[in-house]
């Protein structure tokens, strides 16, 4: 069953997946006897931070695997206010990971509060009519929520997972909190550096330094933060799958292992 409509949250769903009832719609991971878990995301929140602070898009693939590997996903729902062209194009990412998209844009403007409210409303309706819900994973960092986590442990008796983005984490919401986890990843953020150092080499015209390498990354992802750069570039130059040499005038000109960096290269 799809739907298109205003929902009586304020939040306009714009995708809505009903599963069927026979054994075989089921899927695979509703039997794999973990707890039951359900998870609300404040989309527009893990977009806006990452893009801000990492120059990243979110992963929502895998976030998605390695938060099933903990829990049993019975539902994901995405919040966020789609009106921002830049979010509008995130929903077909979305879709295949989660069977609810509620668009929380306000009919007065832009408000984030209003955003936090739907999600809100989402979270306690869900804790007082749905039974058999072992775990509720939050995604967001706002300290706003700090009060919702402590009523699902301490008044519903439930396990409260937060994921929040590295640098816009309440110290509150993650005290509160049965357990978190903070994005980027390690593997996250230095795997998408890898890959940029690497096409910058492979679509170099002329012979790049290791300063020219540095800032040409940096110049072309303005988001990057530079100590990321520098850090990915120390772990290639250790791991002997960048090299330097003098080539004529040019110090510390770079050349690459192609079959060392294959391993960092994601295909």
């Amino acid at each position: 069953m799809n739907a298109n409509r205003i929902n009586s949250k304020g939040g306009r769903v714009i995708s809505i997946f009903s599963w069927g009832k026979e054994k075989n719609a089921e899927p695979e991971i509703f039997r794999n006897g973990l707890r039951k878990a359900v998870a609300f995301v404040d989309y527009e929140s893990w977009y806006v931070s990452m893009n801000v602070n990492y120059g990243l898009r979110p992963d929502i693939k895998g976030w998605y695997e390695s938060l099933a590997k903990r829990v049993n996903l019975t539902e994901v729902v995405f919040f966020a206010d789609f009106s921002h062209k830049s979010l509008a194009s995130e929903i077909q990412r979305i879709r295949p990971f989660s069977n609810k998209i509620i668009d929380t844009r306000s009919p007065a403007g832009v408000q984030k509060d209003f955003t936090d409210f739907i999600i809100l409303d989402n979270i306690y309706q869900k804790a007082m009519m749905s039974e058999g819900i072992d775990v509720f994973i939050l995604f967001s960092g706002d300290g706003h929520f700090s009060s919702v986590v402590a009523f699902l442990k301490n008044i519903c008796g439930k396990e409260v997972g937060v994921y929040a983005i590295n640098g816009s984490f309440s110290r509150q919401l993650k005290e509160t909190a049965s357990w978190t986890e903070t994005l980027p990843s390690e593997e996250e953020l230095y795997g998408n550096i890898y890959s940029l150092i690497f096409d910058e080499l492979k679509n170099a015209k002329t012979m790049l330094t290791v300063q020219s390498l540095t800032d040409s990354v940096a110049k072309t992802n303005k988001n990057l933060r530079k100590r990321d750069i520098d850090e990915v570039m120390d772990r290639l130059r250790k791991g002997g799958v960048l090299t330097t040499r003098t080539v004529g005038k040019t110090k510390n000109a770079v050349f690459v292992d192609w079959e060392k960096a294959k391993e960092f290269i994601k295909e």
